[in-house]
Formats: C-alpha cells, structure tokens, sequence
C-alpha cells in the first residue's frame, strides 16, 4: 500500500547538547551527532554527553539528516542524537521492518533532500516521504527473513575480525 511515512512512523529530529558536555571517557549517555560512526546496521559509540537532550531509544531506526542524507543504522542502546540525525519508530512496532523499508528507498529520500551548501532533510519532507508498506502480516515475514540473513552475516563478519588478529 502506497502511504506518507508520517502514516506508519514517528520521527523524532535530533537536538545537540551543549558541546561542553562531550567526552570520551564514557561518562553520561552516548552521543551520536551523525554518521560518522555508524556501521553495517549499528553504530559504535566514541563520545557522550552529560547533558543529553533528545533520545532514540534501545531499537529505534537512526537516520543520517545532513550530508549524506538517508544513511540507517539501528540503534543499539538508548543514544542522545544531534542535529544530523532523526530516530524513527514504526507505529506498529515493527522496527525490523522500518529499517528494511528505508534502505529500500534511500534513492526516493536522497531526492527530497535539498541544500545549498551541504543536503539534508527536514521533519515536514521525511513525513511527507511517500513509500510503498507492506500489510503487517508481510512485514512480519520480511522481517524475519532478512534479520536471520543480517544476523549471519554478522555473525560471519565477527568470527573473520577473529581469525584476522588471532
């Protein structure tokens, strides 16, 4: 079914904190101010924030708002996020599939991102964003299957970073 994001999802824009209140000593919440740490599905964390302002919560979809727009990762634990990114959470509670969903159009996301010194997007054009769900029973199959794929590769991604500094 043809639907606007803001129809099966919340999307929370990010908000920095104070940048006196970043370290990397791993006191306060985690901190991500974009993507520069993200991963194949979820990010490493290298700075923290005593002073935390908006939250994606432990499963929340992360997505990069300024250039390069549209990049997703999930997150891996609560994490304060910045201005580069938004969180997004299905209403469904389906966040498995949401994840999925915005790879699989991150060319339609890249194309409503304007600028013109760097691109980026705003809450009004993400929630606008027109998208093709599928209905919850195929969500749930979809979801499953590439999980169990991803959680492979993972799986095989750790055991070859083992065999290389063994």
């Amino acid at each position: 079914m043809k639907c606007k994001l803001s129809e099966i999802a919340i999307v929370t824009m990010g908000q920095s904190p104070k940048g006196s209140s970043y370290n990397a000593n791993k006191v306060g919440k985690p901190f991500l101010q974009g993507r520069k740490t993200f991963g194949r599905i979820y990010p490493y964390i290298d700075t923290w924030t005593t002073e935390p302002n908006r939250m994606a919560q432990k499963g929340s979809i992360l997505m990069s708002v300024r250039a390069p727009v549209g990049d997703v990762n999930i997150a891996n634990n609560e994490i304060c996020i910045g201005r580069g990114l938004c969180s997004i959470n299905a209403k469904n509670g389906n966040n498995n599939y949401l994840y999925y969903l915005l790879l699989n159009n991150k060319a339609n996301i890249v194309n409503k991102s304007s600028g013109t010194v760097f691109d980026s997007i705003n809450k009004v054009q993400l929630e606008n964003l027109e998208i093709n769900a599928h209905n919850e029973e195929e969500q749930r199959k979809i979801s499953k299957i590439l999980s169990k794929i991803d959680e492979k590769i993972e799986l095989n991604t750790h055991t070859n970073n083992n065999l290389l500094a063994a």
